[in-house]
């Protein structure tokens, strides 16, 4: 019960964060987060927390490394083969020796084991970090790009070289040949385990595919526990688990580039949740940090300030040396291969590319986790020097977050799209008012046209609510022009030649008094009195005629018509005008239709926003239901058909205004995107409730 607590609070934690980072705009999600963790730390199930390393590798690291490599696919790794072996093997190892080095130097009581062991802990950078840093700035492509492709397998470097270093004090002597030997079995089995048992699960789901009772029922919870399942297999087996879910994910990318039309609305469902799922856990890495964060403090307190500013300098040269390596490497380095990514060696771009790649060797919590890792013993006796690895490792994870996130926003220019949020939305509102205008025009049933008109409205990101737009000026102005024409309309030639005075003027005496009396308009209240009123009537004439159920209702009424004539003939009289008046109102309605079509379409010629207009047509549709006394929630069956000629209006308006410039091509393309969504949303909602009612 106590882990649920655990996991129950760090979610609350991620949604705190989520709530608190528009307020601080100008801080990193990853500060944010950290914040929140240590906050959260004074939360007694919290107290002295530690982050337990198997639960991290597992849980957390595992499927983000699976979707990291299934964001790859295999023809990018083929073709950058040998610079991500340069990147996350060769550079990793240069940077760990330098920094045993420099650390075996300045520590004259380590061993040079453990100081390859805590140059092993530092050498993984993260990915993730540096996105939360640099977002909404514009951080060179091809720079962005080795980032993510270091990041691909220098995680498994550093556990593999950790654990040789621990091999190492634990037998007291090192073999080159049993090192080397060692790290091959140990990545490379771990690739092979991960490609293997992907190719099995595929199989696997492939054919449950086609002979599973429920497909989505069963796909989608075994690619959620594919990577537990490959990381776990690769660790039982002793090789590397990290590397065999990175190969898990490469290997998954490849299968779901092949479309298969029986499974594509599986493969969305589980696109989305592990988009869902990825960023949360991308978040709960921080926070978890954060939690972790007080537990470091308190070693640090405990050996002492003297020694903890010694730890402080040690971390700082450290960075420094590991910044160093980075840039030289990059600046140094005349391999063709890094052309691409960081341009050409004799060029400006190659030394601004190689700061911007010093500086974005961002630690993150794969560190933590590999210094929590850290044995209290080895050989019977406890582990040297284990709490001061702990509090280097957090220092540098800090130094590098904080130095990327005060350098980087005054290295890179901020990020430039050739639209703006405002523009995007004025675009949509245009697409949608034009497919609704068309489906206004071809579709005959005004009860599927109005459902339509709703639907698409509701795709509208700016569209106020009627209780926001009840009292503004645009609103009111909308409905009085339409309350306006319906005076007009209802004293035309057509109506007086048709209905009688008396009928007219009932009419717009109801008008008047429902729609456009500004007492009720303007003091809401007054409709709650009216409604307590109308109650209080009800309940009086139930009283006074002994009258409770429906059938004791029609059985009074019926009696009384026998008994009473003058009540029957006032009846007979109110029917008589209730049906002329359901006619006059029949034609009211058509009439405001094609008059507000004729608005919305000049409103779309001149690029207007048509949100009032839209909502003041809703007030004259309960204003029609009124009159027709049709207040049952009708139940509209729209067919798939209908949906995707709609759906194609849409894109036909986008695409012609691609062709006209109209529409910038960044623009069209997200408007592609959102319509795609929202057709195949709304036919998988239609299968649900064509199964439902069969």
């Amino acid at each position: 019960m106590t882990n649920l607590y655990l996991i129950a609070f760090i979610l609350v934690g991620v949604i705190t964060a989520n709530i608190v980072k528009p307020f601080f705009p100008k801080i990193p999600e990853s500060f944010v987060l950290i914040a929140i963790g240590a906050l959260f730390s004074f939360i007694p199930i919290f107290n002295e927390f530690t982050l337990e390393p198997e639960f991290f590798m597992l849980l957390i690291i595992a499927p983000l490394m699976f979707m990291d490599g299934k964001e790859q696919s295999i023809r990018t790794i083929r073709t950058n083969f040998r610079l991500i072996i340069e990147l996350s093997v060769t550079l990793a190892i240069f940077t760990a020796l330098i920094v045993g080095i420099l650390t075996d130097r300045l520590e004259a009581h380590w061993s040079f084991p453990l100081s390859i062991a805590l140059a092993a802990i530092v050498v993984p950078t993260d990915a993730v970090a540096v996105k939360s840093i640099t977002s909404g700035l514009s951080m060179p492509k091809g720079v962005n790009r080795a980032l993510n492709l270091e990041s691909l397998f220098n995680d498994a470097t550093g556990l593999v070289m950790l654990n040789l270093a621990l091999s190492v004090l634990q037998q007291g002597h090192f073999s080159l040949v049993h090192g080397i030997n060692q790290f091959l079995i140990v990545a490379g089995g771990g690739v092979l385990v991960g490609i293997l048992a992907s190719f099995i699960i595929i199989k696997i789901r492939t054919y449950l595919t086609t002979h599973a009772v429920n497909a989505a029922a069963t796909i989608i919870p075994i690619s959620i526990l594919t990577p537990f399942a490959i990381y776990l297999l690769a660790e039982h087996w002793g090789v590397s688990g990290i590397l065999a879910v990175v190969a898990s994910g490469i290997v998954h990318n490849w299968d779901s580039s092949r479309l298969r039309l029986n499974s594509t609305e599986v493969q969305l469902t589980t696109s989305t949740i592990w988009k869902t799922l990825t960023t949360i856990l991308n978040e709960v890495v921080f926070l978890l940090l954060g939690l972790s964060l007080p537990a470091v403090i308190n070693e640090m307190i405990q050996i002492g300030f003297d020694y903890s500013f010694e730890l402080i300098g040690l971390s700082l040269a450290i960075y420094t040396v590991m910044f160093i390596g980075r840039f030289v490497w990059v600046r140094v380095e005349k391999s063709q291969r890094l052309q691409p990514f960081f341009g050409h060696q004799d060029q400006p771009d190659r030394f601004k590319s190689a700061r911007l790649f010093g500086i974005s060797g961002v630690h993150g919590t794969i560190t933590l986790a590999m210094a929590f890792s850290l044995p209290t013993t080895i050989n019977g006796q406890p582990f040297p020097f284990r709490t001061e690895l702990i509090i280097i490792a957090t220092l540098l994870i800090l130094i590098s977050m904080l130095v990327a996130s005060l350098m980087l926003p005054r290295l890179l220019p901020r990020e430039q799209t050739d639209y703006t949020p405002e523009e995007i939305n004025q675009i949509r509102d245009q697409m949608i008012d034009y497919a609704m205008l068309r489906s206004q025009e071809q579709i005959s049933d005004r009860d599927i046209r109005e459902a339509i008109s709703a639907q698409l409205n509701s795709q509208k990101t700016n569209l106020r609510n009627f209780d926001q737009v009840r009292y503004s000026e645009e609103y009111l102005n909308e409905l009085n022009e339409i309350a306006d024409f319906v005076s007009a309309y209802t004293h035309g030639d057509y109506v007086n030649a048709t209905y009688s005075d008396d009928v007219i003027d009932m009419y717009n005496k109801i008008l008047q008094k429902t729609l456009l009396n500004p007492n009720r308009r303007r003091h809401p209240i007054r409709s709650l009195e009216h409604q307590f009123r109308r109650v209080f009537h009800e309940m009086r004439f139930h009283i006074s005629t002994g009258t409770i159920t429906k059938k004791q209702r029609k059985s009074f009424y019926k009696k009384r018509l026998n008994t009473d004539k003058k009540f029957a003939e006032k009846v007979k009289t109110w029917k008589a005008n209730q049906e002329v008046l359901l006619q006059l109102n029949n034609d009211v309605m058509q009439a405001v239709d094609t008059h507000l079509d004729d608005i919305l379409r000049e409103n779309l010629q001149s690029k207007t926003n048509s949100n009032e207009l839209y909502l003041a047509r809703k007030t004259m549709d309960r204003f029609f239901t009124m009159i027709q006394h049709d207040f049952h929630q009708k139940q509209i069956n729209i067919n798939s058909d209908t949906f995707v000629q709609v759906f194609r209006y849409e894109y036909d308006y986008v695409q012609k205004g691609v062709q006209d410039e109209s529409i910038k091509p960044a623009i069209a393309n997200i408007l592609f995107n959102e319509i795609n969504q929202a057709q195949a949303l709304q036919l998988m909602k239609n299968k649900e409730e064509t199964l439902a009612i069969e």
